[in-house]
């Protein structure tokens, strides 16, 4: 019903005794495709739309109702759980426990004794969510993730209670959003052969480089020192950037130009050794796998970002060839360049890039090579997306 199906769950159906079959005709309420055998349930999403706002009464499911609060969040408008005061009497005070985390994740809540109303968010927030020891609020919650949000799942284990195979069945259902990680070093190309796959396939496409340099930039103008790594982890961790319409947005003005001066250049490999400054964009780069796919670019994609990319490239080109690219870029926008000056802080960026201690930039055993120093722009995006379409 939220992720799109069809699901069929077997050993329950039309046939049973068991209250809980009551629970797929709640979700047949909500605007949910249901079907029923003797001994199976299938539900599928709504064929057009999302599922409908409800107010129902759920004594009779209080349990499984549990459930129906988080695909409130995927409803077209304020949804009301009426009748479930037995929640304050489970593992934990189900209601105020539900009532927190749905906040977390940005629903509007009112919680009274006996209910919840629930109004889901204009889109929901990435969010760590607590348990209380509670294996339903693990499982439900789980079901979140089906919407293309990142969650983080505190003390998963709790599920061992009833359903100690959980999260392995879950994984089995849910299908990851498809990535494509393309590592390599500056000035290789790989931004562009990255922006042109993604276009081809019609999915997003995330260029990590430019956090780096939206970091770097917001520091100096700050006045804080490169190698300042508590002070510009800081910068990281609340960084008003955004991407829209082609353009790189800081704190509202277009930097699009200004971070690829090789000022904000130099300073974003200075700024990428740093570990808390790392760990402070992780999520964020995260954040932008969401459906139909990724194509995401940087420097440790497929090794700490994204290590379960389905495909892996690493793409580089000579010192040589990178520093005549690099310098053909600055002229065409009116920037000075000298080329001896470029290719000495191309071999300098790799050398850091490749002794840093946190996530050093290195071909993964998975990751295919591709040397584009003799290859076009062209036969680079073809080669990658022949890897797409053989499955990697």
């Amino acid at each position: 019903a939220i992720g799109g199906g069809p699901l069929r769950v077997e050993g329950v159906g039309r046939a049973s005794i068991q209250g809980d079959v009551r629970f797929a005709e709640a979700l047949e309420q909500l605007g949910a495709r249901i079907t029923m055998g003797d001994n199976w349930i299938e539900a599928a999403a709504p064929v057009e739309g999302g599922l409908k706002a409800f107010d129902l009464d759920l004594n009779h499911i209080p349990d499984a109702a549990m459930t129906l609060a988080v695909a409130a969040l995927f409803a077209d408008g304020p949804c009301r759980l009426r009748n479930i005061a037995s929640w304050r009497v489970k593992e934990t005070d189900r209601i105020a426990a539900m009532a927190i985390e749905l906040r977390k994740v940005g629903a509007r809540i009112e919680e009274g004794e006996d209910y919840l109303v629930v109004t889901p968010p204009a889109r929901l927030q990435p969010a760590a969510i607590d348990t209380y020891d509670d294996h339903r609020m693990a499982m439900c919650f789980s079901l979140v993730t089906l919407g293309g949000c990142r969650l983080r799942i505190n003390d998963p284990r709790c599920v061992n209670k009833t359903f100690p195979g959980y999260f392995d069945v879950f994984g089995q259902v849910a299908r990851a959003v498809p990535v494509v990680a393309i590592d390599g070093p500056s000035a290789s190309g790989k931004g562009t052969v990255a922006a042109r796959v993604a276009e081809a396939l019609g999915w997003h496409c995330l260029d990590s480089g430019s956090l780096y340099r939206l970091v770097a930039l917001a520091a100096m103008r700050a006045g804080i020192a490169l190698d300042d790594e508590v002070g510009v982890a800081a910068i990281a961790a609340d960084l008003p950037a955004r991407f829209e319409n082609g353009l790189i947005l800081l704190a509202g003005e277009d930097v699009s130009d200004a971070i690829r001066t090789e000022a904000c250049s130099v300073g974003a490999s200075k700024v990428a050794v740093l570990g808390q400054v790392r760990e402070a964009l992780l999520d964020r780069q995260r954040d932008y796998r969401i459906g139909p796919g990724l194509v995401a670019e940087g420097r440790d994609i497929g090794s700490v970002v994204f290590p379960d990319a389905g495909v892996k490239v690493f793409l580089t080109a000579s010192a040589e060839s990178r520093a005549e690219r690099r310098y053909k870029q600055l002229m065409e926008k009116g920037m000075p360049a000298n080329i001896q000056s470029l290719l000495k802080d191309l071999q300098e960026r790799d050398a850091r890039d490749a002794a840093r201690p946190v996530a050093p930039l290195v071909k993964l055993p998975d990751a295919v090579l591709l040397d584009t120093t003799e290859r076009s722009v062209d036969e680079a995006v073809a080669f990658v997306l022949d890897l797409v379409r053989a499955g990697g």
